[in-house]
């Protein structure tokens, strides 16, 4: 039976032991205050105990085990779908950057993964973005170009190229390299544990209730304490109720993913594409392989819903997806859907995120609105990193809350 509102990937690592993280009580003191335990929070713990830097990490559940583990577990080389809106709006410059850093991250992420953790797999993939399969694209046939005009590294595939690419019949698809798969639950443990191992101090189920900023420090008033640090990091995805201001920076979403029964050797050897799979529908979907005998579909996003109405929707949303991916592949038709979930998304107006600090807010940075990317996470990370040691880049700046 399908398992509604469940993470096929939290399944899929159910042998992997616990963090064992603490809740936080009493006063304690620390250098850098990561709040929020998914991927980019993990991260960050990471790259600042890796430092040398003394680090407490605030989760308000369990590590990795909120919107982090309900990702479609791809890192994608760009920050965002459109290098011509980019472009249009920030500049060749700024733009080109941003993708430049966004290709590095994932291959900065790779080594990093394989070298904390054979667990913590990333597997390098190429991506397609396909256009329809009764008429071409005018303007994805012009996001390659001008890609390939940046020096990006992004091709036009015409059609009989492209649908033998993609396994679906297409009348163009943009190839792009530079993307990879992996497991963000296994990858969030990863950077936990090897956080933890450097010393970070973990906290689980601890609810931060205030952020206090004063002259030389800022005190994060939890449940049962108070911690007293030089930085805080918020990597919550969003905007909590704590930054209410910055909410109008961001667009909350959600997006419902879909994990099929392992498919039969005849009929993957009919889907024998190795690529990742986006198209061009509004929303749009993403497709990849799970493991050697699976596809994974991402897509049905809308606004927000209520909690009252998710289990009526895991069933209609698995249910549309399923056929959405039937109508790609129709080799699939009557394959039956393990899991069924939704994913929280939040994307910055721009679909950016954002990663820095803003002023009106002393002693903070944010690291937000990186739609569950794991590349973007990791590259959030490296930027807080840079900021804590006061040797940020102009390229960083793209990427905080100022830009444009």
């Amino acid at each position: 039976m399908t398992r509604y509102g469940t993470s096929y990937w939290i399944d899929a690592a159910s042998r992997l032991p616990a963090i064992g993280g603490q809740r936080l009580r009493g006063a304690q003191t620390t250098t850098v205050a990561v709040i929020g335990g998914g991927l980019t929070g993990c991260a960050v713990a990471y790259a600042c105990s890796a430092a040398g830097m003394k680090v407490t990490l605030v989760e308000a559940d369990r590590i990795g085990r909120g919107a982090a583990a309900r990702g479609d577990g791809v890192a994608r080389g760009e920050p965002a779908p459109s290098f011509k809106e980019l472009e249009q709006r920030l500049g060749r410059r700024a733009a080109r950057a941003m993708f430049d850093a966004s290709r590095r991250a994932v291959l900065d992420l790779a080594t990093t993964a394989r070298r904390l953790s054979p667990r913590a797999k990333v597997e390098a993939s190429e991506a397609l973005r396909i256009a329809g399969p009764f008429a071409a694209d005018p303007a994805l046939q012009r996001e390659a170009a001008a890609r390939a005009d940046a020096g990006l590294e992004a091709m036009w595939l015409k059609g009989g190229r492209a649908s033998t690419s993609a396994s679906t019949p297409t009348m163009g698809a943009m190839r792009m390299k530079g993307w990879a798969l992996l497991n963000p639950y296994v990858l969030s443990l990863t950077f936990a544990r090897a956080a933890s191992d450097r010393g970070a101090v973990i906290g689980e189920r601890t609810l931060v209730k205030k952020l206090r900023a004063l002259k030389h420090h800022v005190e994060v008033h939890t449940e049962a304490g108070v911690l007293t640090a030089d930085t805080v990091v918020v990597c919550t995805g969003e905007p909590t109720a704590l930054f209410r201001p910055l909410q109008r920076h961001f667009r909350l979403e959600e997006r419902y993913l879909v994990v099929t029964e392992p498919l039969p050797a005849a009929i993957r050897r009919q889907l024998a594409s190795g690529f990742i799979v986006t198209d061009q529908e509004t929303p749009a979907h993403l497709i990849r392989r799970v493991g050697d005998d699976r596809l994974l579909i991402a897509g049905a996003d809308q606004p927000r819903s209520a909690a009252r109405a998710k289990e009526k929707l895991y069933v209609q949303r698995t249910g549309q997806l399923m056929y959405e991916l039937s109508r790609l592949y129709p080799a699939i038709s009557g394959t039956r859907a393990s899991h069924g979930w939704d994913l929280p998304r939040v994307l910055s107006v721009d679909d950016v995120m954002v990663a820095g600090p803003h002023r009106n807010y002393p002693r903070h940075l944010f690291a937000l609105g990186t739609g569950h990317d794991p590349a973007q996470a990791f590259l959030a990370s490296r930027i807080v990193l840079r900021h804590l040691h006061g040797g940020a880049t102009r390229d960083d700046e793209y990427f905080g809350f100022t830009r444009g």
